[in-house]
């Protein structure tokens, strides 16, 4: 009879070996042009630091482009459009459309939300953010746990909270 722990173990070697998978295998969906303006963007929003090698060592490109190749025709739409109109952008460009992405408004304010949180989930669900950056040490004791200095974190005008909360 299994057991939770048994099941727990099963589905998180699953979910590890297909987001592996999904980070390397070659491009399923978008075309080498706006894969390479992808990896550009994700890089900006997860550059390599001391700890990781940011979205460019994870992949994420790879990520989304597999997700997107999954996805509903209105879906897949919306990402190459917004990829089209962020070809040229740069990371002033990406700061400037950032200031709106709690109240975003226009098209590439809305994509631009779209674009963080795909490459925030593809980049912590990969061995780099996972490891590297949060250093994740599996099912180990911890003797103390470091709590982060909430003093630091102001909540930005007009934000409210949401779940996936998309127009």
């Amino acid at each position: 009879m299994a057991t939770r722990r048994t099941f727990l173990q099963l589905a998180t070697a699953w979910w590890s070996a297909a987001a592996l998978q999904a980070q390397q295998q070659p491009a399923t969906f978008l075309n080498a042009t706006e894969l390479e303006t992808l990896r550009r963007l994700t890089n900006i929003l997860v550059p390599a630091d001391e700890r990781s090698g940011g979205a460019n060592a994870a992949k994420v490109e790879l990520y989304i482009d597999s997700v997107l190749a999954h996805a509903n025709p209105a879906l897949q739409k919306t990402w190459r459009a917004g990829i089209k109109r962020f070809e040229k952008a740069d990371e002033p460009k990406l700061q400037k459309i950032a200031a709106n992405e709690f109240t975003p408004r226009t098209p590439d304010e809305k994509f631009f939300v779209l674009l963080k949180d795909a490459t925030v989930e593809g980049f912590y669900t990969s061995q780099e953010g996972i490891l590297k950056e949060l250093g994740y040490r599996g099912y180990t004791h911890l003797r103390e746990f470091p709590a982060a200095d909430m003093s630091l974190v102001k909540v930005p005008p007009g934000y409210h909270a949401r779940l996936r909360e998309r127009s």
